[in-house]
C-alpha cells in the first residue's frame, strides 16, 4: 500500500498533494480513498481509525453500493428511477400529491395556475439526491410565481414542484418543520420481493428536509415489524436517545400501519421488474403512507447505529433475497 502511495506522490504528486490536504494530512485516509474509493466522510462516519482492514472491508461504502447497483440494476430503469419527474409519473397511484414539471419556457403559465391555485409548493432538482436543492415555494403576493419560475429556469435544470405534504402527527411529533420519512429498501427477486433495513429519517427545529446531510437524525427499525429498536445518531455520529429538539423518544416507538408501509413498497418494486435494489423514501399521511421518491438507498446510517458493516447481508439479498429471519434489522 505504501508503495503505491509513493507512486501515486511521484506520477501525480500535484492531484496527492490535493487529495492528502482534503485527508487533514491523513496518510491512512488517503490510503483508503485512493486504494478502496471510500469518501472521507465515510472514514470519519464508520470511525475506520480505529478500525482493522478486516473491519473496514465489511462495510457498505457508497463506491461499493454504485458498483453493485450497476450490476444488479438495469441502467435504464435505474436512470428512470433517479429522474424524480419520471419515476413520479410511473409512482403516480402511490404519490398522494399533484406535481408537474418544470423544464422550458412551455411551462410557465401551467406552473403559475398551479402555484396560484396551490399557494404552497415544494421544488426539487429531478437529478439531485440528499435534500439538496429542495425549496419550499410560498410567495407573499402572486405576481412573484412568475419571479420563482424565472429563478428555476435560469439554473438550466429540470425540477419537479409538487404539493407540500401534510404528514400525519405521528410522523410530525418528532419534528414538525420537516416532513420526516422512512427510508426501507425492498429487493426484488423472481417476482418475489423482501426487505432489508429501515430507517426513521426526522429533521431538526425549523429545516424543511429531514436528510442526514442536512442535519437530520436517524434511528433503525426492524424492516419486518417497523419497531424502532436503536437510540438515534446525525450524519456526524451523535448519539441521541431522544430527538434533540422534541424530546420524542425513539427506541421502542412503534411506527404505525407497518404492514401497509410494507404492501406498498412491494406493489411499487413490482413496477420495476428490472431492479433488484430500491431504496425507497415514504411518508405516513393521514390517509396512508404515499411515496417521497425512489433511489439507490445508502446504509450510512444502519451502519454506524450498529457499529458494523452490513456488506455480507447485503451481499446475500443481492444474491438471492434470503431472509434472515434472526436478524437484528
Amino acid at each position: 500500500m505504501d508503495l503505491y502511495l509513493f507512486l501515486y506522490k511521484i506520477i501525480l504528486p500535484g492531484r496527492y498533494r490535493d487529495y492528502l490536504q482534503r485527508a487533514d494530512g491523513n496518510l491512512d485516509k488517503l490510503r483508503e480513498t485512493l486504494l478502496h474509493k471510500t469518501f472521507y466522510e465515510e472514514y470519519d462516519r464508520y470511525d475506520f481509525a480505529h478500525k482493522s482492514q478486516t473491519q473496514r472491508r465489511t462495510y457498505i461504502t457508497d463506491h461499493y453500493r454504485n458498483r453493485v447497483c450497476r450490476r444488479i440494476n438495469n441502467p435504464r430503469q435505474q436512470a428512470l428511477i433517479m429522474d424524480k419527474y419520471r419515476a413520479a409519473q410511473v409512482l403516480k397511484d402511490y404519490y398522494g400529491r399533484r406535481f408537474m414539471q418544470v423544464a422550458s419556457e412551455t411551462d410557465r403559465a401551467a406552473f403559475i395556475r398551479f402555484g396560484e391555485s396551490m399557494g404552497q409548493l415544494v421544488a426539487k432538482p429531478v437529478d439531485d439526491c440528499g435534500g439538496r436543492g429542495v425549496r419550499l415555494l410560498a410567495p407573499q403576493a402572486s405576481h412573484q410565481w412568475a419571479d420563482l419560475f424565472d429563478e428555476m429556469i435560469g439554473q438550466k435544470r429540470r425540477f419537479i414542484v409538487e404539493e407540500r405534504i401534510v404528514q400525519d402527527p405521528f410522523m410530525a411529533v418528532f419534528n414538525p418543520s420537516s416532513v420526516n420519512t422512512v427510508r426501507i429498501n425492498t429487493f426484488l427477486h423472481r417476482g418475489r420481493v423482501s426487505r432489508f433495513t429501515a430507517i426513521l429519517k426526522t429533521g431538526r427545529k425549523g429545516t424543511f428536509v429531514d436528510n442526514g446531510a442536512q442535519g437530520g437524525v436517524m434511528a433503525l427499525a426492524h424492516s419486518e415489524t417497523g419497531l424502532i429498536v436503536t437510540d438515534a445518531i446525525d450524519d456526524l455520529g451523535h448519539s441521541f436517545t431522544v430527538h434533540p429538539d422534541s424530546g420524542q423518544a425513539f427506541r421502542g416507538v412503534q411506527i404505525p400501519r407497518w404492514e401497509e408501509l410494507k404492501r406498498t413498497t412491494t406493489d411499487m418494486a413490482l413496477l420495476f421488474p428490472r431492479l433488484t435494489f430500491i431504496g425507497w423514501d415514504m411518508t405516513l399521511t393521514p390517509d396512508g403512507w404515499i411515496v417521497v421518491e425512489g433511489n439507490k438507498g445508502e446504509f450510512f446510517a444502519e451502519q454506524i447505529v450498529l457499529r458494523r458493516g452490513l456488506k455480507k447481508e447485503f451481499d446475500q439479498m443481492c444474491k438471492d433475497g434470503a431472509k434472515n429471519k434472526n436478524s437484528e434489522f
